[in-house]
Parts: structure tokens; C-alpha cells; sequence
């Protein structure tokens, strides 16, 4: 391990300069201040050795499987259950056995390339499944079973008519019989008859018209006649057997039997064993340095790549054993630590591997922006938002904050719910609580500038829906069409007129916080919402305050009735 004081610039090979370098090519570009304002206190520069395992375990596994019907294509078959375990066994046996072996081979060829894994097929070749095919027990090599509900016979007795094959009639209630339609059951019928008879007053024939009462032909007498609905049988057949006192199955539609669904209906099962292999890998890192949290780092590489990319050197060592392969990388890892004063403060940074790779800029640029943030922190005290208010004061110290590019970012993601992406891409340069309070603040400075130019005449524009009284008293001999048409004519003008004084307004602010054009104003007016927002509320306020003047209008101005003339 060696220190250095890192003043003198002039040793461009010393680990500290070259890093102090790298952080300056990261943090000028997102501030607005160049790499003159990061000094070099302090440099630390050591190798670490870092222990990467990997261990390579060959497991095998005996995968039983089974279904209907014969042997799949493929299969060996066994005689029985027995000998197809006994085979199954060997091949288990004879996979393992040839794994040292093969193991042992790869090794020799690739067991020092870290990189490099061994693949199944380096240690394991794939054999025939082996199976037997078994009778079905539960129906014994019928592919089908008795129907439990019906007992095989393939019938039930019919509900309906409980076996019978008819039911009483109704019409009749069981007699055979019912009362005489004619007679209505009085067997006798009055009859209506003429006879002539010769009265002797008037020397003349006259008719006469005289009632019998006559047994009824229809029942002769009986007062009954015999059921048309069962025909005199007492009972009619059955509808849903139609007589024959028994119905087809529902369960096994009369057949008397149901397929087998132990074996599908095959009336035989078979059963495979085979023999699976896989490699499970298992990595660990070790690092050996003085320091915690550098040891901490680099022991959460998680792979060999990320191992071997932070390497200035490395060593391998391979062995295996029955049936596993164990390698061990040593790779030697540069680890670069310096303390850079940057805006009165100071920050210890690291750097890995020959490229020195930062993972965390300690918030560098933080502490170089952080007095630009006060300042304009500070700056909005003075201003409010109802009515709007700002100074230029304000302006100057939002187009301070806005020089740097890492401002700028945050403030384009400052009306962002999740700020874990811009969190992200500073690797540290600036931290979560700067992120957070930098946008707060920009949000609020540039609403507020934004609000007070509008305010400072372009709102006006929100006026031009009074201009529709005088419209509306001109067009209204035109009907109610003209009416419409003059009243969504007034609303697109204010709509297109606030539009206007909108990219007005935002020219304005380019103007004053960056006029040299970089960054852009509108677009940051547009991440923070503030164009859409305007517009929303011109476009209310430009409906509703035509509506309003159209309403006044008609009261203060009511048109005259219509005459109706009536001839």
C-alpha cells in the first residue's frame, strides 16, 4: 500500500491522479463548475486479493413417469416392475461411476479458464428410458367397468309411472268411464216435436209444438259414457318409458358400462423410469482487505465476470472428485482510494480494477451545487405563489441552479412519483436528499415564474369570452344554428389565444434564465406539467365564461316573442 500527497498533477501514472481525473470527466459534465474546483487531499492505492469459488456438483435424479396404454416410442421394456427397477438401477450406477472420469477430462482441457462451465453433455449421456407395461386392475384389461347406477343392466325403472308402464287416467279418475255429454248424466233428453191438430172453431189445421222427455241414445240410459282419453282402460300409458316400464341409463346411456378411467379405456397402464442429470453451480467470493467496506464490495460480485473485469491478474486452480468440480480464482483486484475536496467539503472515493470502475461518487457534484441550491432556496422566501410574485433575484439564482446539466435531470423528473431512476443514474454523484430537495425546489421556483409572467398580462386572454355579448346580439337573427356556432367560435379563440401566450410567456423565461438556449426552457415547462395544466384551465374558464356571457346576454337582452298572426 502506498500514499501520496496527489498535488503534483505531473505524475500521470500515479493510481490517485488518474482517478481524480476520471471523476473530473464524470462531474464537469453535470455542474457547472470545471475540474479545477476538486483537489486532491489524499490517495491510497493497494491490491486486494479476491477469492472467487466455484463449485461444479454433477447430481442425478431417477424421474418416474406414467400413463395409459402401451410403451411410448423410445422405451425399453422390462418384464415387470422388478426387472425394470434392477435396470434402472445399473444405468443410475454406471452414470455415476463414469463421471470422475469425465469430469476429470474436461478439467484437464478447460479447467483453468474461469469462464467456462462444464454442460451435461460433458458428463452425462443421455440413456433409454426403461419401462413395463401392467394390466388395469380395476377393470381388468376391459377398458371399461359395470355401471354403478344401473348395476350393468343398462336400464333403471322408470320414475314416471314407477315400473308400471302406465298411470291412472285422470280424465276419469280410474273408472273407464265419465258422465254423458248429452244427458249430463240425466239419461233422459227432452225432445221438441210438431203436430197438427184440427180445431174445430176455426174449421181448420193448426201446428202445435210439444216437448218428450226420451232416454238419451247416447249413454241409452246409462247416464255414462266410456273415457275417450284411456278409451275405458282405467289407466294410459306412460310418456316417458311409453309402456315398457323401464328407461335407458343416464349414466352409461343404456350400454351397461363405463370406460375405465384408471386407463383411460386402454385396459393396460405403463411405467418409465429415466435417468436425469444435472449441474448445480454454486459461487462464493472472498476478499482479503484491511479495509470493511472495501471488502464488503467486492465480496458482493456475484459472478466470475465481474470478478475477473475488476482483475489486474489472476491465478486458477481446479480438482475434482467423484462428482464434483471445484475452482478457485485468485484474482488480484487494484483498489484505488482517494479524499477530493470539492466546495469546502470533503469526499473519500474508491475505484476497482485496472479501469477503476466508481461505484459511488460520494455525492461530489452534491457538494459543489450545494450552495447554488441555498441561494436559491433562500431566494424563494421572498416570492409567493397567490398572487404570483418573483424577483429577479429568483430568476438569477434559477438560472444559476439550471447551468448544471445534473440540475437540469433532476428537475425534468421532479413531478415523477418514483425518483429511483434518476437515484440510479448519478451513481452516487449526488444523493437521494439532494435529489429530492434540488427538484422541490426548481418545481416550486419555476411554477411561481412561470405564474408571474402569465399574470403579467397574457392571463388577459382569458377575457375574450365577453367579446361574445356583442356577438351574440349581432347573430341572433340567424337562428339558434348561428348561435352554436358563434358561441364554440368565441371558446376556440380564447382556447388558441391562451395557447399563445403560453409558448409567449415560456419564450420569455428561455429569455431570461438561459438565453444563450441551453437548457430548454419549454421542455422543462412541459416535464413539470405547467403547460398542461394551463391549458386545462383556459380551457374551463374559456367554457365557462362563455356560457356565462351567453347567460347574461339573454337577461340583459331578452329577445322579443314571436308574433303569431291568426287568420
Amino acid at each position: 500500500m502506498t500514499t501520496d500527497s496527489g498535488s503534483d498533477a505531473g505524475f500521470t501514472t500515479d493510481p490517485g491522479i488518474r482517478l481524480l481525473t476520471k471523476i473530473g470527466d464524470f462531474v464537469e459534465p453535470l455542474t457547472r463548475f470545471d475540474r479545477g474546483h476538486l483537489t486532491l487531499e489524499s490517495s491510497q492505492h493497494e491490491s486486494v486479493d479476491v477469492i472467487a469459488r466455484q463449485v461444479f456438483r454433477v447430481a442425478f435424479e431417477t424421474v418416474r413417469s406414467e400413463g395409459n396404454g402401451g410403451l411410448p416410442e423410445g422405451v425399453v421394456q422390462a418384464a415387470n416392475v422388478a426387472a425394470m427397477a434392477r435396470a434402472s438401477e445399473a444405468q443410475l450406477a454406471a452414470s455415476r461411476a463414469a463421471v470422475r472420469t469425465r469430469l476429470s477430462a474436461w478439467a484437464a482441457e478447460h479447467g483453468e479458464t474461469p469462464t467456462a462451465k462444464p454442460a451435461v453433455s460433458d458428463c452425462f449421456t443421455t440413456l433409454a428410458p426403461i419401462g413395463h407395461v401392467a394390466t388395469c386392475e380395476p377393470c381388468q384389461g376391459a377398458g371399461k367397468i359395470p355401471c354403478s347406477l344401473c348395476q350393468a343392466a343398462g336400464t333403471l325403472t322408470c320414475e314416471a309411472c314407477e315400473g308400471r308402464g302406465g298411470n291412472p287416467c285422470t280424465a276419469c279418475n280410474a273408472t273407464g268411464e265419465v258422465t254423458c255429454k248429452t244427458c249430463k248424466g240425466m239419461r233422459t233428453v227432452v225432445t221438441h216435436k210438431e203436430r197438427k191438430v184440427y180445431d174445430e172453431e176455426t174449421n181448420s189445421h193448426r201446428v202445435e209444438h210439444v216437448q218428450e222427455t226420451v232416454t238419451c241414445e247416447t249413454c241409452n240410459g246409462a247416464g255414462l259414457t266410456k273415457c275417450g282419453k284411456c278409451n275405458g282402460r282405467t289407466t294410459i300409458t306412460c310418456a316417458s318409458c311409453h309402456g315398457q316400464k323401464t328407461i335407458p341409463c343416464t349414466q352409461c346411456q343404456g350400454s351397461g358400462y363405463l370406460r375405465c378411467e384408471t386407463c383411460g379405456g386402454e385396459g393396460r397402464r405403463h411405467f418409465v423410469t429415466r435417468i436425469e442429470c444435472a449441474i448445480r453451480e454454486t459461487f462464493e467470493t472472498t476478499a482479503r482487505a484491511s479495509d470493511p467496506e472495501t471488502a464488503a464490495v467486492l465480496k458482493r460480485l456475484n459472478s466470475i465476470d465481474k470478478v475477473l473485469g475488476l482483475a489486474g491478474s489472476y491465478r486458477v486452480v481446479a480438482e475434482t472428485s467423484a462428482d464434483t468440480l471445484s475452482r478457485d480464482t485468485r484474482a488480484v483486484t487494484p483498489v484505488t482510494t482517494v479524499t477530493v475536496v470539492a466546495g469546502g467539503a470533503r469526499a473519500q472515493v474508491q475505484a476497482y480494477g485496472p479501469q477503476q470502475d466508481v461505484l459511488d461518487y460520494r455525492n461530489i457534484a452534491g457538494m459543489l451545487l450545494s450552495d447554488d441550491l441555498r441561494v436559491l432556496e433562500d431566494r424563494l422566501q421572498t416570492t409567493r405563489l397567490l398572487p404570483p410574485r418573483v424577483d429577479a433575484g429568483l430568476h438569477e439564482s434559477l438560472a444559476t441552479v439550471l447551468a448544471s446539466e445534473a440540475n437540469v435531470a433532476i428537475v425534468e423528473n421532479a413531478a415523477k412519483k418514483d425518483q429511483s431512476g434518476i437515484v440510479g443514474l448519478f451513481k452516487g454523484v449526488v444523493t437521494a436528499d439532494y435529489i429530492a430537495r434540488a427538484g422541490a425546489a426548481m418545481k416550486k421556483a419555476m411554477t411561481r415564474s412561470y405564474a408571474t409572467s402569465m399574470a403579467r398580462g397574457p392571463v388577459a386572454v382569458l377575457a375574450i369570452p365577453l367579446i361574445h355579448m356583442p356577438i351574440d346580439l349581432i347573430v341572433r337573427g340567424t337562428g339558434q344554428g348561428g348561435r352554436l356556432m358563434a358561441l364554440l367560435g368565441v371558446m376556440l379563440m380564447t382556447f388558441f389565444a391562451a395557447l399563445a401566450a403560453h409558448y409567449w410567456v415560456v419564450h420569455k423565461l428561455q429569455e431570461t434564465l438561459a438565453p444563450g438556449g441551453a437548457p430548454k426552457i419549454p421542455r422543462i415547462v412541459d416535464k413539470l406539467n405547467l403547460t398542461l395544466q394551463w391549458l386545462a384551465a383556459a380551457a374551463g374558464v374559456a367554457a365557462v365564461l362563455t356560457l356565462a356571457a351567453a347567460s347574461l346576454t339573454g337577461l340583459l337582452f331578452p329577445m322579443a316573442p314571436a308574433v303569431v298572426s291568426v287568420p
